[in-house]
């Protein structure tokens, strides 16, 4: 495989794959609680003078704040609900003291290499030999360490090639990726290897990306087999696949 094509193709899972989570509604990864500013003032905010604004100002026709741009952390103020109750030693109950962060806030966390064989099990139903011996690019914890995973170039690298010799095996083994992807059979596979490497059902843009990466920009590569498993390894080296 040519080093161009590698950094092409590296390229395509995170501009035509992994931009999914910036394109959806702002508030979706908190619960839509909205943007909050240094001060706790939501931008958007119901008010009636600018002192309920803080560091924006009260709109006061509609009634609401704006310019409060600067963001911070989440401002938690609701307890969960349905947890089980905790009583203190003082007879008060601890979840009545926890606030609620919202159940989306903690995501697109970096899949540690300690589960990485088992997700290409699940999604090619086969392991690459080449896995088990990737510790060194992945950083790996220690044996009875934990250390917060997270990729470099050289993870990134090596996962790609990993993916590739898996999508070798899987697409030598699919009698229906026997031919050259036309734009139908690529839709159908694309929409079927992301569902599945995604657990969640892609966009038609995720797809049509997709679709133009199987039906055009590997279109060079003459060996059919080598083709598809281009396109399957750069679905495997999206974000989307890669962090939980």
């Amino acid at each position: 495989m040519s080093t161009t094509l590698k950094i092409g193709l590296l390229l395509a899972a995170f501009t035509a794959f992994g931009t999914a989570a910036c394109s959806e509604d702002v508030d979706a990864l908190t619960n839509g609680k909205g943007a909050r500013t240094k001060d706790g003032a939501t931008e958007g905010a119901p008010c009636t003078s600018n002192d309920q604004c803080q560091s924006g100002t009260c709109d006061m026709e509609a009634k609401v704040c704006v310019g409060s741009s600067v963001q911070a952390a989440l401002q938690c103020n609701a307890k969960p609900e349905g947890t089980r109750s905790y009583a203190l030693f003082d007879g008060t109950k601890l979840e009545e003291k926890r606030a609620n962060e919202g159940s989306g806030i903690n995501r697109a966390r970096v899949k540690p290499y300690a589960v990485m064989a088992s997700e290409y099990q699940r999604v090619l139903g086969t392991t690459p030999e080449t896995i088990k011996t990737a510790s060194g690019s992945f950083d790996a914890a220690p044996a009875r360490w934990f250390a917060e995973a997270t990729y470099s170039g050289v993870s990134m690298n090596a996962v790609f090639n990993i993916s590739y010799e898996g999508c070798l095996t899987y697409t030598k083994q699919s009698a229906d990726l026997k031919a050259a992807p036309t734009a139908e059979s690529a839709k159908t596979e694309c929409s079927k290897l992301m569902r599945k490497a995604w657990s969640k059902a892609p966009t038609p843009e995720e797809i049509d990306g997709c679709v133009d990466l199987a039906t055009n920009k590997t279109s060079a590569e003459a060996d059919v087999s080598r083709r598809w498993s281009y396109v399957c390894a750069t679905v495997l080296t999206s974000s989307q696949f890669l962090t939980f």
